[in-house]
C-alpha cells in the first residue's frame, strides 16, 4: 500500500490486545514521518495485512518527561499516565489530577510500546534496522548511515559516511591533502588560510586541520568528517619545532556530521606570535 495514499485518520491496531502466544509484532508508520522512512503495512495475528497511521506519535511518550514510554507503565484512578521514574520523581503523586499513581500498570500501554516497531530514519541512506520506539533515540545516536555532509564550499552532498568519503573522493580530489594513518606529514598553512581538509588515502576518511589566528598566536586543531560512531576512534598529534623549542598536543578530534568553520574550545595547539616561519608535523591514528 502507498504510504502517500494513507488518510491520517485511523488507528486500527487488530487484535494487537489479544493475549495470543503467536502475536506477529505490528510496524508502526507515523504519518508525519517521510514516506521513503516508513513501512506502509503491517500484520494482525491472523497474518492479515492491517494499516497502521498513528496522527499523533506523542502519544507514545511520557506526558511528564517526553521521553518514549516503555515498561514499567503507571495509572492513576482517572487514566493518566505516566513512566516509572516520573512516578516516582513525583512522589506517586500524579502531576495530571493529584491521585496516587504508581501501583496500577498500565498494561495496554505497556503492550503497545512493546509490540510496536518503527525503521530507521535513516533507512533512506541504506540503514536496514527496525526497533522497538522505545529505542529510536539509543539506535539513530550510533546510527552509521548517519547523513554526512560534504565539507566542500557550496556542495550540498549529503550520504552516508562510505558514500560521502566516495563522492569527496570523486568530485574533490584537488581541494585535499591526502595522508595515510600512523604516519607523519609535514603541512605549512598559510595566515590567510582557515582550513585545510586532509583524506585518508586508503579508507577517505576526512579530517579538516582548524586554523585560526588569536591575540596571543595562532590555534590548530583537528576535526573529523562522520558520524557520531566515530567519537574516540581515532587520535592526532600536532607538533610545531622552531629553534630549540618543540610545541605539541596529542587528543581526539571533534566529529561532526555537518562541519562548519568554528573556533577551536577544547585541545588546541597554540603557536606563539613569535614563531614566524613554520610547519606543523600531523599524524593521524586509529585507535584500536
Amino acid at each position: 500500500m502507498d504510504s502517500d495514499s494513507v488518510s491520517a485518520s485511523t488507528w486500527d491496531l487488530g487484535g494487537l490486545f489479544d493475549d495470543k502466544p503467536e502475536a506477529i509484532p505490528v510496524v508502526l508508520t507515523f504519518s508525519d514521518y517521510d514516506s521513503d522512512l516508513c513501512s506502509e503495512s503491517a500484520f494482525n495475528n491472523k497474518g492479515e495485512v492491517i494499516s497502521v497511521v498513528l496522527t499523533d506519535p506523542d502519544m507514545l511518550d511520557c506526558p511528564i518527561c517526553v521521553h518514549p514510554l516503555c515498561a514499567p507503565i503507571y495509572q492513576c484512578e482517572h487514566g493518566h499516565i505516566a513512566c516509572s521514574s516520573c512516578c516516582v520523581k513525583a512522589n506517586n503523586k500524579c502531576p495530571s489530577c493529584c491521585s496516587p499513581i504508581g501501583f496500577i500498570r498500565c498494561r495496554a500501554m505497556e503492550k503497545v510500546t512493546e509490540s510496536l516497531r518503527i525503521k530507521c530514519k535513516n533507512k533512506r541512506f541504506g540503514c536496514k534496522e527496525t526497533f522497538l520506539y522505545h529505542k529510536k533515540s539509543e539506535h539513530e545516536n550510533t546510527c552509521p548511515h548517519t547523513p554526512c555532509f560534504c565539507p566542500a564550499p557550496s556542495c550540498g552532498f549529503a550520504n552516508s559516511f562510505k558514500n560521502l568519503y566516495n563522492h569527496f573522493s570523486s568530485h574533490h580530489s584537488s581541494s585535499a591533502t591526502l595522508f595515510t594513518f600512523d604516519n607523519i606529514f609535514l603541512l605549512g598553512v598559510e595566515r590567510s588560510q582557515k582550513h585545510v581538509i586532509l583524506q585518508e588515502q586508503n579508507e577517505g576518511v576526512i579530517f579538516i586541520l582548524n586554523h585560526v589566528i588569536q591575540g596571543h598566536g595562532r590555534v590548530f586543531s583537528v576535526d573529523c568528517v562522520g558520524p557520531s560512531m566515530f567519537k574516540d576512534a581515532f587520535v592526532y598529534q600536532l607538533t610545531v619545532k622552531c629553534m630549540k623549542t618543540c610545541l605539541s598536543v596529542e587528543t581526539v578530534p571533534e566529529v561532526y556530521s555537518k562541519w562548519q568553520e568554528h573556533t577551536p574550545e577544547y585541545c588546541y595547539l597554540t603557536i606563539p606570535s613569535c614563531f614566524s616561519e613554520f610547519k606543523i608535523q600531523v599524524c593521524i591514528k586509529k585507535v584500536v
